[in-house]
């Protein structure tokens, strides 16, 4: 292998890092809006990478499709998961888990 293809890889493997580190800045932050939009407690160090997979549409709209999850919570002792899909960097759908809580 030569020095430029190892230094190209190198290249490919730290541009998809940072990629992935931004990609999961976007995901917190939309998950704490939702949550605080919604009125529930997001739980903050919960969210993580649960899927990453390639998608296309057409010839302009290719690339990765991640989903985080995360925990919230809407009364300070129970714990739901939701989940935030981004197709690339764009936010395609944050997805809440049903309560199951009853509240009288």
């Amino acid at each position: 292998m030569s020095s430029l293809t190892l230094l190209f890889c190198i290249v490919i493997l730290i541009w998809f890092w940072q990629a992935g580190l931004k990609c999961r800045d976007i995901a917190v932050r939309t998950a704490r809006n939702s949550c605080t939009h919604q009125e529930l407690q997001f739980l903050d160090a919960t969210v993580s990478l649960k899927n990453i997979r390639p998608y296309y549409r057409n010839i302009d709209d290719l690339g990765l499709s991640r989903t985080y999850v995360f925990d919230y919570s809407s009364n300070g002792i129970s714990r739901q998961t939701g989940c935030v899909v981004l197709h690339n960097t764009r936010v395609t759908s944050v997805i809440f888990e049903e309560s199951h809580d009853e509240r009288h």
